[in-house]
């Protein structure tokens, strides 16, 4: 994983890049939603979108009032995440209009992005806490190391298939244009469904531990080799 670390440290070493790359990215972001945004129906939010939005802010609230945490950090990057992820895959998903009415962009509801937003933060918070069950490792001071990888992709696919079942096959919300044909998993989704939420949550993952460790000064650096002749 160290050619992951170089690519990072070389956006994180500098700092006026960053920002002047993320105000660019926000900026055509938010200038193609309020462009887009539209809605169907009624244009009245529906009951589902309603109950959804109050879940996603539940949890941010229960976090804040029971364990004194807050997940604003966690939630604004699974939110940048899952712009890119639902504007990047908009053609292997058909979101159904009895469920949505505001929508963002071609048939994608305004409301899945705070949705991802919430659901990489349980993901997050579900793999930190199998990392510490399992191994006590604390996965900001281990970030490139396998397990905090794996207990990554165990943490994104419980979520991932709780949304899944719960929304895109109970609830009937969106059904799946999967494009690679690699056939369903035992468990009756597509394989490439599995693959994306681990690959994104890789990204996701690792993206926001380094940048926490650079925001706090706490990314380990490497000494310098002593040279021949130096002193000890």
């Amino acid at each position: 994983m160290t050619w992951i670390a170089r690519f990072l440290d070389y956006f994180l070493d500098r700092p006026w890049l960053v920002v002047w790359m993320g105000i660019f990215t926000t900026a055509l972001v938010v200038l193609g939603i309020l462009g887009q945004i539209h809605v169907q129906g009624d244009g009245a939010p529906t009951r589902f979108e309603i109950i959804a939005l109050c879940i996603c802010a539940g949890v941010w609230i229960a976090a804040k009032l029971f364990f004194r945490r807050d997940l604003t950090e966690e939630y604004l990057m699974g939110f940048l995440f899952g712009i890119q992820w639902e504007f990047l895959t908009e053609p292997y998903w058909t979101y159904l209009p009895d469920k949505f009415n505001v929508l963002v962009w071609k048939d994608i509801p305004l409301l899945m992005l705070p949705g991802w937003g919430c659901s990489f933060t349980l993901s997050l918070l579900l793999s930190n806490f199998l990392g510490r069950l399992f191994w006590k490792l604390d996965p900001l001071k281990l970030v490139f190391d396998w397990r905090v990888l794996l207990c990554d992709a165990l943490a994104v696919s419980v979520v991932g298939i709780l949304g899944e079942y719960s929304y895109g096959i109970w609830l009937g919300c969106w059904t799946y244009n999967m494009p690679f044909g690699l056939g369903n998993s035992p468990l009756g989704l597509g394989w490439e469904v599995h693959i994306g939420y681990i690959i994104v949550m890789f990204w996701y993952g690792t993206t926001f531990r380094v940048w926490k460790l650079k925001l706090e000064g706490a990314l380990p650096v490497k000494k310098p080799s002593a040279t021949p002749g130096s002193a000890p």
